[in-house]
């Protein structure tokens, strides 16, 4: 990856400054959960679903060559836009990045106080699922 996680996270708050209120930004935030790839059938398991949403949302987190690859969906067109930007910031790091590197682009575009209590906790059962898959790896290396 040739931008660094605080890059991303700077670009992401970026692209959201241009929006005034906050309806432009759900209409922001729901094209880009229409732009999640397709969520494979057979990982919507328990195993993988995101603990604390009230629509359903799944979370595959798998370790390859040093790095985590995130896959999610979610039945929300929010949730999957949220999900979408945790991806951007996540998907493709090492798990070492991943722990150590809070989702702070969340406060600074105003995340937690322009969504619903059911909503941040959904979003934070994404942030720790993102997390453990990451510890895991770390414990298994």
């Amino acid at each position: 990856m040739s931008e660094s996680i605080q890059e991303v996270q700077d670009q992401i708050v970026e692209d959201f400054s241009v929006f005034d209120d906050w309806m432009d930004r759900y209409r922001f935030l729901i094209d880009l959960g229409r732009s999640l790839p397709p969520y494979p059938e057979h990982l919507k398991t328990d195993e993988w679903r995101v603990k604390g949403c009230i629509n359903r949302a799944w979370l595959h987190g798998e370790a390859r060559d040093g790095r985590v690859y995130y896959q999610a969906c979610s039945e929300s067109e929010i949730v999957a836009g949220l999900i979408a930007l945790l991806l951007k910031v996540y998907s493709g790091r090492s798990p070492q990045e991943i722990v150590e590197t809070s989702p702070d682009f969340l406060q600074r575009i105003g995340v937690w106080e322009n969504i619903t209590s059911n909503r941040i906790t959904g979003l934070n059962g994404m942030i720790a699922l993102i997390q453990n898959v990451a510890k895991a790896e770390l414990k298994a290396a």
